[in-house]
């Protein structure tokens, strides 16, 4: 974890956040927390870790067991949680690509027609789906890129 750049990982927005939350429950000023105060912090700042993601991100930080966490500590503890939770997400989207025809090496394609079939029957979803299908389908191939796909789910 000692490799984690926040500074790369978090937006500014995010450092703030996290500079103000940290501070609030740094009572006594010393610019520590204590460990079993992380998982308050990380869900003020919108965040759900698992007990187990909490406990590894404690045992990175805190690696003498002094019992605190000091705030460079804390935000390299975010910065690897958001990693965790991007690595999550972007399992998801490969897992529906592949799903819906592409391939796990991010080659391939989903047919435009498949697409529209599945969301309007099997999922009964209302959306303009031909008109997000266009915004996205740069070369406008009638299939959809891992990239495209991708693009298509953060919409």
């Amino acid at each position: 974890m000692d490799k984690i750049n926040p500074e790369k990982i978090l937006s500014e927005e995010e450092k703030k956040a996290c500079k103000e939350s940290f501070d609030a429950y740094d009572k006594l000023g010393y610019g520590t927390l204590e460990v079993e105060e992380l998982q308050k912090v990380l869900e003020e700042l919108g965040e759900k870790p698992t007990k187990e993601e909490l406990y590894k991100m404690i045992s990175e930080v805190d690696k003498t067991n002094k019992g605190y966490i000091e705030f460079n500590d804390f935000m390299r503890a975010i910065a690897y949680y958001k990693m965790l939770e991007k690595e999550s997400e972007n399992d998801d989207t490969l897992e529906a690509f592949v799903a819906m025809g592409g391939s796990v090496d991010k080659s391939g394609n989903v047919d435009t027609a498949k697409l529209i079939q599945i969301v309007r029957d099997e999922f009964n979803m209302t959306i303009d789906i031909e008109r997000l299908i266009h915004e996205i389908d740069h070369d406008k191939s009638g299939k959809i890129s891992f990239d495209e796909f991708k693009a298509l789910l953060s919409k």
